[in-house]
């Protein structure tokens, strides 16, 4: 999130990228991540081209364990 320190460098941290959608039903699932992520960030021109040029990322630091599912 906004003002998170956490990077690709931090070590045994997470970090997932909020993917372009691919049709309607992701395209919703987006739209509400960045309706999340905009609660405690201002959309400035820097965000809007985060966002235009799909370079959006978030950290595992802003999510409880139990909604983090992991693939075997």
């Amino acid at each position: 999130m906004y003002g998170c320190g956490t990077s690709r460098r931090t070590k045994g941290v997470g970090i997932w990228k909020l993917l372009k959608a691919k049709d309607e039903d992701h395209k919703k699932w987006r739209e509400d991540w960045l309706r999340e992520i905009t609660k405690t960030r201002e959309v400035d021109r820097d965000f809007k081209r985060q966002v235009d040029n799909n370079k959006v990322f978030t950290c595992e630091k802003h999510f409880h364990l139990e909604d983090i599912e992991t693939c075997k």
